[in-house]
Formats: structure tokens, C-alpha cells, sequence
């Protein structure tokens, strides 16, 4: 690509928008005052902003965050302050005044702990979406069972509840969190940053439309066994064993444990969920006392939960048992597929681009990057070659209009010196 010298950027056409910007505090002051609407292209493509007071600098905190950026600021001073407060994450890098402002402070004074907040905020943020995402599926998961049994008059009993929302539940909500941050690259990608967007809500709907498959056909396909015996609701109210029973809470019990694991997401925002040994050593646990509850549970056992189990003895019988195992492993690898692939492959990494309009987006940014990237006439920059009699003639009357302002900017001491730069650029004409 061809880059002029004196210019000193590609003026390619089909490069341009490669440009970027290098700001310093008195052109800011001269386009923040003057030229407001030229502010917001160059602070989209703005990289380097130097040389800035302290009012200045909270400015392009400020502006930066109208179009949408997630901001972070590092500072050492009393002059960064306010930019520290303004800025979503700030930093400070010196236990003087600019601790007092800011929510970090670095125990170096550098920049290297960066990326090292970036990690821990992404997996603060992923863990309190798995969370949450998991609180909800567990009780609608829970809903479902009981609006199953209802069908019948049946319900699950005390103990059965009790398993599942002290043991499986209590256990896995308190060592979910435990997972450290990803300690690979940094993802080009952020996760999702609201509850209400698609991929939170359609993880959430997807999953339970595969429990619900998988409840009511267990519900059902039990009762074309040749051992089945109906339940009989007409005996006593404070009875609910049966075989619908047995089923539904068998094949319930291992998605209460694959849904906690689906949701505890590993790379690239979080480690490895076998990294958290206290949570995959309780569903590991868990997991073998539901196989055992399913299997074959102990006859106190049985009588505490109230199960009834298929007859023992029987060859079909033995066989469901087994069958219901399978069918978890079936739900399990459905539930990975849903989760993995279906909602965080297609749903959010591929869709979301495709689907998404910039132009109603709140990141005004997306809207502005994407109207440079189009505009073949912005950066308004031109060799000498490239120009005629009358567009030198036009550049040179802006550029008085341009020294005018500076020197009035000048006289009232906001930005000395800049009037140098003007006469270079007007001599070069």
C-alpha cells in the first residue's frame, strides 16, 4: 500500500479506513470548543489522546462513554482524578490521591495489572450470568416435575425435595463461583453483558424445552411397561409413591447436575470446570448417589424417599432401571450440545453480527465506524498533486478560517502555540 510522505497516511481507496488519529490536549481544546461535530469521528478513530488537563481528560472519558465504549483509565495523579471517578473501571497506580477516586489501585505502578482486571471482571461476569441462569432452570426444572405429577395427584414427597434442594441444589450454588479466571490470551470477543438479551434467554428456553421432553416421556413411557401399576390418588393424601413418581424424579435428579455443569463455563473467560475441585468432587458425588438412588437404593433409603421402584427380579424391570440412566446420558449430551454449540456457537458468535443493526444499536460507535469505513472523502487529506488551482485556493481560505480561531483560542490562553502549526500548513500550500 502507498503511504505519502507528506501526508503521512495511506491514501489507498481501498484502504481507507486503516487511519487512526494521535490527539493532543490543544487540538482537543480547539475541536472540543469549535468543531463539535468533528468530535465524534475523532474520538471513534482516535488512538493516542496526550498532553491533556485534567478537565480534558474526563471529557474524552465522558464522550467516549456517550458512544457507547466500555471505558478504563489508569492514573498516578491528582490530575487524574476525575477521569479515574468518570471512567467505568479506574485504576490507580499510586496510593496518593488517585486511590481516593478510582475502585482499583495497583500494588505496581504500571499498567501490567490491565489485563489482569479485564480477566477477572469477564469471569466475574460470566460466573454471575451461569448463576443466575442456573437458579432459574433448577426451579422451572422443579416446576416441571411437580406440574407432571399434578397430572395424576401425585406429587414428590418431602424427602425428595429435600435432596434436591439441600444436597444437589445448596451444593452446587455455593462452590459454582469458585472457578478462577482464564489464565490463556484474552478473548477477541466479550460475553454477554445483559440478561435480557437473546443468548441468556433463548439458553434458558432452549434447556427447558429439553427437560420438559425428557420429563414427559419418562412420565409416559413408563406406563407402557407390562410390571407398571397406576397410581391410585384415592388412597391417601399424604401418599405419593409410584412409578410416575419414580421416573420423572430419577431422570430429574441428573439435570439438576448437568445443568450445573453446562452453566459453569470454562475457557475462554474461565478456567476449566475439573479446575474447581470442590465443585466437580460434589458432582461426582452427587452423580453416584443418584445412579445409586436409580439403580439400587438401600431399603432405608426407599422407605425415607418413598420410591417405588420397578419389581426387582424382573429382566424388564432390571432393564429400566438401567434405562432411565441412559436417558440422563442422553439429556447430558443434549444439554452440552444446546449449550455449546446451538446457543454459544451459532446463537451468539455467529448470529449475533449477522442479525444486528448498528443503526439501532446503543453503541452509537458501531453506527459512526461503520458510516468511516464507507466514507471515501473522510479524512478530508490530500497530496499537492491531487489538487487543483481552485482546491488549493478552498484549502487555503480553511486554513486562514482554522488560524483565525486559534489565534482568538490563543489570546484567550487556552491553547498557546497552536498558531505555529497553522502558518507551517499554510506555507506548505
Amino acid at each position: 500500500r502507498h503511504v505519502d510522505a507528506g501526508v503521512g497516511i495511506n491514501i489507498d481507496d481501498d484502504a481507507n479506513d486503516s487511519y487512526c488519529f494521535a490527539i493532543e490536549g490543544k487540538s482537543w481544546g480547539v475541536v472540543h470548543e469549535y468543531f463539535a461535530d468533528k468530535l465524534q469521528k475523532l474520538v471513534v478513530r482516535g488512538a493516542i489522546f496526550a498532553r491533556m488537563s485534567p478537565d480534558q481528560k474526563q471529557q474524552l472519558v465522558l464522550e467516549l462513554q456517550s458512544l457507547g465504549y466500555y471505558v478504563g483509565m489508569c492514573g498516578d495523579g491528582a490530575n487524574d482524578c476525575g477521569a479515574l471517578k468518570a471512567a467505568h473501571a479506574g485504576i490507580s497506580l499510586s496510593e496518593a490521591e488517585a486511590s481516593v477516586a478510582s475502585p482499583f489501585t495497583s500494588a505496581n505502578a504500571n499498567i501490567a495489572c490491565v489485563p489482569t482486571l479485564i480477566r477477572e471482571g469477564r469471569c466475574a461476569l460470566v460466573t454471575s450470568f451461569g448463576i443466575f441462569k442456573y437458579m432459574a432452570a433448577y426451579s422451572l426444572t422443579q416446576f416441571v416435575s411437580i406440574m407432571i405429577l399434578y397430572s395424576i395427584d401425585s406429587n414428590l414427597t418431602d424427602l425428595q425435595f429435600l435432596w434436591i434442594d439441600l444436597f444437589l441444589i445448596t451444593v452446587f450454588a455455593i462452590f459454582f463461583g469458585r472457578t478462577d479466571s482464564y489464565k490463556g490470551p484474552l478473548a477477541s470477543y466479550s460475553p454477554p453483558a445483559s440478561l435480557l438479551s437473546v443468548a441468556p434467554i433463548a439458553s434458558i428456553v432452549v434447556h427447558m424445552l429439553a427437560v420438559i421432553g425428557f420429563q414427559t416421556f419418562c412420565f409416559f413411557y413408563v406406563q407402557e411397561q407390562p410390571w407398571y401399576v397406576p397410581f391410585n390418588a384415592t388412597t391417601s393424601d399424604e401418599i405419593f409413591a409410584g412409578h410416575e413418581n419414580y421416573a420423572v424424579f430419577s431422570v430429574s435428579q441428573f439435570q439438576y447436575i448437568m445443568l450445573a455443569l453446562v452453566f459453569s463455563r470454562g475457557p475462554p473467560f474461565r478456567q476449566h470446570v475439573y479446575s474447581n475441585y470442590l465443585l466437580s468432587g460434589s458432582i461426582l458425588v452427587m452423580t453416584v448417589c443418584s445412579v445409586v438412588l436409580t439403580v439400587a437404593p438401600p431399603q432405608f433409603i426407599i422407605d425415607q424417599f418413598e420410591l417405588v421402584l420397578p419389581p426387582a427380579g424382573d429382566q424388564q424391570a432390571d432393564f429400566f432401571r438401567w434405562q432411565m440412566i441412559l436417558y440422563s446420558l442422553l439429556y447430558s449430551a443434549l444439554a452440552v450440545f444446546i449449550e455449546y454449540i446451538i446457543i454459544d456457537y451459532l446463537c451468539y458468535r455467529k448470529c449475533k453480527n449477522k442479525f444486528h443493526d448498528v443503526y439501532k444499536s446503543k453503541k452509537k460507535y458501531l453506527a459512526i465506524e461503520q458510516d468511516l469505513k464507507h466514507d471515501k472523502t473522510w479524512p478530508p487529506l490530500s497530496t499537492d498533486a491531487d489538487l487543483s488551482g481552485g482546491e488549493k485556493k478552498e484549502l487555503m481560505l480553511d486554513a486562514r478560517k482554522l488560524g483565525e480561531t486559534i489565534k482568538k483560542v490563543e489570546a484567550n490562553g487556552h491553547a498557546p502555540g497552536a498558531v505555529t502549526t497553522v502558518t507551517q500548513f499554510q506555507s506548505s500550500l
